[in-house]
């Protein structure tokens, strides 16, 4: 079984991307003219999806090594090679953008910044976390993936965690939050060799489902159905 050390270990090294593209993305903030907002916010259109793109790449890369680590640890038979999934984040980071551009409008518009950064590190860090749960669908001795967290999680990652369950569907996403709304998710997805593992409740397949490309309407459906599941989990 991966212990919490091994997961922290993970933790640690997306971390670490999260800082480099945190670092990246303020310096280059720092280079525009923001005294014309239009020519920012283009900029800023242009240059963050590539940046998520590039620091999604990096944390798939650390992720499939440390799944392949993990697995020759656990001594499970057979032969197998993570696979490297970077998803297409490039609509949900422009809307980021688009939204947060809004500030350099204003006079505070460094404001922007915080905004785009904790949610670009979230969709850099998608690539490391879908990496893990992908890899565990295509292991064929894979029993699914648990969602490990961190001291000090939110009430919606401790839910989502399933109390120690797995996922087992090719369609769960590892749903997480960015750092603009009040502290980065610094959950991780481990894998499980446990043929007995217990499978998650089936409404966590429904909260993890992801909500950028829902329309307002159905977003406050899907948050409203959380709020119920919270209450539940709470009980």
């Amino acid at each position: 079984m991966v212990s919490r050390r091994d997961a922290e270990a993970l933790r640690r090294e997306f971390g670490l991307v999260g800082e480099l593209l945190v670092r990246d993305l303020t310096g280059f903030f720092g280079s525009l003219n923001l005294r014309k907002p239009e020519a920012a916010r283009d900029s800023l259109l242009e240059f963050v999806p590539l940046l998520v793109a590039q620091y999604g790449e990096v944390a798939a890369t650390i992720a499939a090594d440390w799944y392949d680590d993990m697995r020759a640890a656990e001594r499970v038979r057979g032969t197998f090679r993570a696979t490297i999934f970077v998803p297409d984040e490039t609509f949900a980071t422009e809307q980021t953008v688009r939204r947060a551009a809004g500030s350099l409008f204003t006079d505070a518009p460094v404001e922007a910044l915080p905004t785009i950064a904790g949610k670009a590190t979230k969709y850099a860090l998608s690539g490391g976390r879908m990496t893990v749960a992908r890899s565990t669908v295509a292991d064929p001795q894979a029993s699914g993936w648990k969602r490990v967290t961190s001291a000090g999680a939110c009430r919606f990652c401790r839910m989502l965690a399933g109390r120690g369950g797995v996922y087992k569907e090719s369609t769960a996403h590892f749903a997480a939050h960015g750092g603009a709304k009040g502290g980065e998710c610094k959950c991780a997805a481990v894998p499980s060799w446990d043929p007995d593992a217990p499978e998650v409740d089936v409404r966590l397949y429904e909260a993890s489902k992801r909500t950028s490309r829902m329309t307002p309407a159905q977003r406050e459906r899907h948050n409203a159905q959380m709020r119920s599941y919270l209450e539940a989990y709470d009980d």
